[in-house]
């Protein structure tokens, strides 16, 4: 197996980055941190695909632009002008982070990446921003919710695997910024929102699925088509899968912080987001091919382990509702 020296100092400088981001207590070094991971993980996206040099472009230009917002930002704060800064500072971490009105970019994007860059992008380079994001005092009621309505209305007339998981991922944004006045339930949402997208996106590289219509057209063993369906409910929210207990996570703590309106958005969109996973279900599973329609297959240990871990959704809350 080759290792790609370039490869792995690229992600450690970009996981540095976003530490940096995290744990500093200056603006101006939060800015910094997330500018080295930035740096770090463009080149990280120019794999040799036709669309690759594409979203660089475009994934360069948007986080410049919010960049230099992020900036003046920073500099309004530092002269204490009369202006209020938290309103910059949210709008150019809401363009870095893809929130809705500034969504748009996202899908682009997504389209030229590979699979696991795809990870980074929706996972690792959310952390520094919605961080400072929680910083803010800024009382948003109306963004969240928008985002969630835009990323799950979204995904419904997809065909493309990874626009479907762009959607998703802008519509777990919508609820993460929900609950970002509270550090650790945000924290341990996006943890377990990082276990299951890297679950499903290492089921869709080993299966080579690109678009809907792959699912049925293809041989693919019942075994594998069964795990993916496990780790597709638990994307949904399908209890009593890890899904169900980061969305049911994230709605308490909506309703603990008086909420509401925000908390039936998120049930509602929750529902649509269930709908287009349900679909994709139902297409790898439904319209199996009829050579393999009577057997079973032994797995791997690892596919094993991988899905189990979006089984233990239910005795993870159990273990969270017991600790004081």
């Amino acid at each position: 197996m080759k290792v790609n020296s370039t490869l792995i100092m690229l992600t450690w400088t970009m996981t540095i980055g976003v530490m940096v981001s995290m744990s500093s207590n200056s603006w101006v070094m939060m800015w910094s941190g997330i500018e080295i991971s930035m740096m770090s993980f463009i080149p990280m996206m120019t794999i040799n695909t036709t669309l690759s040099s594409e979203s660089c472009v475009k994934y360069f230009i948007i986080q410049s632009i919010s960049s230099m917002v992020m900036t003046m930002g920073i500099l309004m704060m530092a002269t204490k002008k009369t202006m209020n800064y938290e309103v910059i500072l949210s709008i150019s971490l809401m363009m870095k982070l893809g929130a809705t009105p500034f969504h748009n970019w996202v899908l682009s994007v997504i389209e030229g990446m590979d699979y696991l860059t795809l990870v980074n992008l929706i996972v690792t380079m959310k952390l520094a921003p919605l961080c400072l994001l929680s910083y803010l005092s800024m009382n948003m009621m109306l963004i969240p919710s928008m985002t969630m309505i835009t990323g799950s209305f979204m995904g419904m007339n997809q065909n493309s695997i990874r626009k479907l998981i762009g959607c998703s991922s802008i519509f777990n944004l919508g609820l993460v910024m929900n609950i970002t006045p509270v550090n650790l339930n945000w924290m341990m949402y996006m943890l377990m929102y990082s276990l299951m997208t890297t679950t499903l996106v290492m089921k869709l590289k080993n299966m080579k699925i690109t678009y809907l219509n792959q699912l049925t057209m293809n041989n693919y063993k019942k075994m594998l088509k069964l795990k993916m369906w496990v780790i597709l409910l638990s994307m949904g929210g399908m209890p009593p899968t890890l899904g169900f207990t980061a969305k049911l996570m994230a709605l308490e703590t909506m309703i603990q912080m008086k909420m509401m309106i925000n908390s039936i958005v998120m049930i509602m969109t929750s529902l649509i987001v269930m709908y287009f996973y349900m679909r994709i279900t139902s297409l790898s599973l439904m319209y199996s091919s009829t050579s393999t329609k009577n057997k079973m297959f032994m797995s791997n240990e690892s596919s094993i382990i991988l899905m189990m871990v979006n089984l233990i959704g239910l005795p993870m809350l159990i273990l969270i509702k017991l600790m004081p």
